[in-house]
């Protein structure tokens, strides 16, 4: 049977976390490590999902029966039910993307496979690189003629009830598209025009967090204190001089207004003490400057590094417990790729799923 494999890459987010609900846009750009997806069409209507040693299968009926269930908690708003689904549910956000594939695409079944370099739950955009994967592996191998707006908003469905039922489309505008990217809700994705590469060290803290939680706690927060909206009103007069400082490549300003926007992403609760420990060490190593990326709750921080301070920067990461990645930013978004890019994928695990 016909295998197709595309690949993703991750994103971080420079600036703007929580922003983007709240009339503030986010800036993102995509990184250098990514999630390999290879499906294969299958003669029935059943569909499987495997990733590591998990392993699901089902029918067509079941993923039409699933997207109907799915469809009316979002329509009835019940938030707290679609975020306990996929708090026990690993696979429910590439469910809720299947289902929308099969539904206008009768007669055949697709085995799903992926195989990533991103840390799962550390807000690099591992559900969205999947998703992205998926369903452009899946419109080749169903020979459906697709845009890249297309993958965006059915990689988009996953989002939507991974991160509590109304997730934006941020990251998988990310991860389709690629390069540095400002994203709002009234005008989606733009891409920016800025031919640069950023030094940044990435730092997992290895706390997983659940994106849909911290959203959660954010709306809670702010429903307590309409006042507290000042915050994102004080984010949106940082970002025009973040713009200013990125296409004047001016780092130290930069560094500067990444550690005043980690202030007020203290100030919504979403710092945890391991992100404060990495953000301490980065910084404390000639970092720049330093911030959460993401949602927060755990995930990722990352750090505006010198070149020469990389390595110091990294090292001095994983002493402080975390994790340390040194990326490239503003690379390629969604893409198919030849078979041998899945063969190069689970070689180094001896040809078992990471």
């Amino acid at each position: 049977m016909t295998s197709i494999v595309a690949s993703s890459p991750g994103k971080v987010i420079l600036f703007g976390e929580h922003g983007v609900h709240r009339q503030q846009p986010n800036i993102t750009t995509a990184i250098d490590l990514r999630t390999v997806c290879r499906v294969t069409v299958r003669p029935d209507e059943k569909y499987s999902f495997r990733y590591g040693g998990r392993y699901e299968t089902g029918t067509r009926e079941q993923l039409i029966e699933f997207k109907r269930n799915v469809d009316t908690l979002r329509e009835t708003h019940a938030l707290d039910d679609i975020v306990a689904l996929v708090r026990t549910d690993f696979y429910a956000p590439a469910r809720y993307v299947m289902s929308h594939l099969v539904t206008n695409n009768a007669g055949l079944g697709l085995d799903v496979e992926w195989h990533s370099d991103l840390p799962m739950g550390s807000g690099l955009g591992s559900g969205a690189a999947a998703s992205c994967a998926m369903v452009q592996a899946s419109f080749q191998a169903l020979r459906c003629t697709n845009t890249l707006d297309d993958v965006i908003f059915m990689a988009w469905q996953g989002d939507a009830i991974a991160h509590g039922g109304y997730g934006s489309s941020l990251d998988s505008s990310t991860c389709a598209l690629g390069g540095f990217l400002s994203y709002t809700l009234e005008g989606k994705a733009k891409r920016l025009p800025f031919q640069l590469s950023l030094p940044i060290v990435i730092g997992d803290t290895l706390v997983e967090h659940r994106t849909n939680e911290v959203n959660t706690h954010i709306r809670k927060w702010l429903a307590e204190s309409p006042a507290r909206m000042q915050v994102f009103r004080d984010m949106g007069y940082l970002l025009g001089h973040f713009m200013q400082a990125l296409e004047s490549n001016d780092f130290e300003s930069l560094g500067h207004i990444m550690n005043l926007h980690q202030l007020l992403q203290e100030k919504m609760g979403t710092a945890v003490p391991e992100s404060n420990r990495l953000i301490e060490a980065a910084i404390s190593a000639g970092a720049l400057g330093a911030k959460i990326s993401g949602s927060g709750g755990g995930g990722i921080v990352i750090a505006l590094v010198l070149p020469d301070k990389q390595a110091e920067v990294a090292a001095a990461m994983d002493a402080a417990g975390g994790k340390s990645y040194v990326v490239s930013a503003g690379v390629q978004g969604t893409r198919l790729d030849p078979p041998e890019v899945w063969e190069a994928a689970v070689r180094p695990k001896n040809n078992e799923y990471k």
